[in-house]
């Protein structure tokens, strides 16, 4: 069994791309109280670790909240999770790396684990984010993923759209701790495929049942570091 490491919640660290070299910028944390949240361990149903036994060593993953000050925008926050995986030897085995996330409980899961559990545990899922560098809704992993056939509505649609910007951060950072509704307001419907993930990339989502919406950001190949947001009511 696989430890899951826990570090302190600090400020959220977004990344500026330029000349191909991570440049960090530190976003100033809102006053507004419960701005602060204690990262979880991430339990499955049966409270186990969500890595598995046999799995490879879990990611680190650090996650912030965001309120914003002005109280007309202040009926979103934004959940923002920034998830870094270590470098695994060419030779692993892919099930078992840590990959499909569920945004309900902040839970980053194997294949092979997913496929050991009841299906409920895979219906809860929302996306692949390391496999195969692609961003792709459980929902349609009929290959990875054993419970998906079949499955129905019972697994919500998330839908995305890849967006082309000169300041992906400067956006990302309005949106997470100003205007957590630019984050609907920079989604559109694509049913096109998504194509293999590079540095900088930046995606927006819509979870299509509880019409939610947040963004996707590749920090860096190597190590792989991804940016999830996640925009919720403020309650």
């Amino acid at each position: 069994m696989q430890l899951v490491k826990i570090v302190p919640v600090f400020a959220l660290l977004l990344i500026a791309l330029c000349a191909c070299e991570e440049q960090p910028i530190s976003i100033q944390e809102p006053k507004a109280k419960g701005a602060r949240e204690a990262t979880p361990l991430a339990l499955d149903d049966e409270k186990d670790l969500t890595n598995g036994p046999g799995g490879q060593p879990y990611p680190t993953i650090t996650k912030q909240t965001f309120i914003p000050e002005d109280s007309k925008h202040a009926f979103l926050k934004t959940l923002t999770w920034r998830i870094e995986w270590p470098i695994y030897p060419a030779s692993t085995d892919p099930n078992k790396i840590p990959t499909v996330y569920t945004l309900s409980n902040g839970a980053l899961t194997s294949f092979d684990f997913l496929n050991s559990r009841p299906a409920s545990t895979t219906y809860k899922t929302n996306f692949n984010l390391y496999h195969n560098a692609k961003i792709e809704m459980s929902k349609t992993l009929w290959t990875e993923l054993t419970h998906t056939v079949g499955s129905g509505d019972q697994m919500e649609a998330v839908w995305f759209n890849q967006v082309q910007l000169k300041n992906p951060v400067n956006l990302l950072m309005e949106a997470a701790t100003e205007r957590p509704i630019l984050f609907e307001s920079y989604w559109e419907s694509d049913s096109d495929e998504l194509p293999v993930y590079q540095q900088g990339d930046l995606f927006f989502f819509k979870l299509w049942n509880q019409h939610r919406y947040g963004a996707i950001r590749i920090v860096s190949m190597t190590p792989r570091i991804i940016e999830v947001y996640l925009a919720v009511p403020n309650k």
